[in-house]
């Protein structure tokens, strides 16, 4: 059983963190960090990192979810917005027996095929302005994680907190869009050579 100051010491370390994710929204954070009340954790995909991520009340409104730090889509063309979301997740959640989070890594050309089939015509130029417009926008409210130099995007922080009814109306909903093509995710840069200790003495000292 804790101490009465061992319960003030673990609001206020509760409250501390509820401040920073008011903030920031979704904070990504060292695995050993300990557990905040109210907010869900999630390792990253490499497992190198934690996400906390504020637990919604039910039927939260728009203005408890701003204080939350979880704004909601944004207002800014939200139809345009919400089909780039639903691609992402048909592209980023491939195996839909289990949980879309972690989920896989997604690409833009992905996206654009996608958004294409669902308008029923052939690609347009506007297109793609207004698909990176909507990654950008859920990028920036922890939807998605959209990599623009590497055109690549994985689903973001707050997929985390989808429960058993949304993963079965979004595995709904991802059965009547058009299906993908497969992903090819840019090659990762080739590590450098470590140096050998050996040689770079001998030729420090033949210098």
């Amino acid at each position: 059983m804790s101490t009465p100051s061992e319960a003030v010491e673990r609001r206020l370390y509760n409250a501390l963190w509820w401040a920073k994710v008011q903030s920031a929204g979704p904070l990504e954070v060292e695995p050993d960090t300990p557990a905040v009340a109210g907010l869900t954790r999630a390792a990253t995909p490499d497992g190198a990192k934690v996400w906390l991520v504020p637990t919604m009340p039910s039927g939260a409104g728009h203005t408890v979810l701003e204080e939350l730090g979880a704004p909601p889509v944004a207002v800014e063309q939200p139809n345009e917005t919400a089909r780039v979301l639903a691609i992402c997740v048909t592209c980023c959640w491939a195996d839909r027996s289990g949980s879309a989070w972690p989920g896989t890594t997604g690409t833009l050309v992905q996206i654009r095929s996608v958004y294409a089939a669902m308008r029923g015509r052939a690609e347009q130029s506007s297109d793609l302005t207004l698909i990176i417009g909507s990654l950008r926008r859920l990028h920036a409210t922890h939807w998605i994680r959209w990599n623009e130099k590497a055109g690549e995007v994985r689903l973001g922080p707050r997929v985390i907190t989808w429960d058993a009814g949304d993963q079965a109306a979004l595995r709904d909903l991802c059965r009547h869009l058009p299906d993908p093509p497969p992903a090819v995710l840019a090659e990762a840069p080739a590590a450098e050579p470590e140096p050998d200790p050996v040689l770079a003495t001998e030729e420090a000292a033949d210098e």
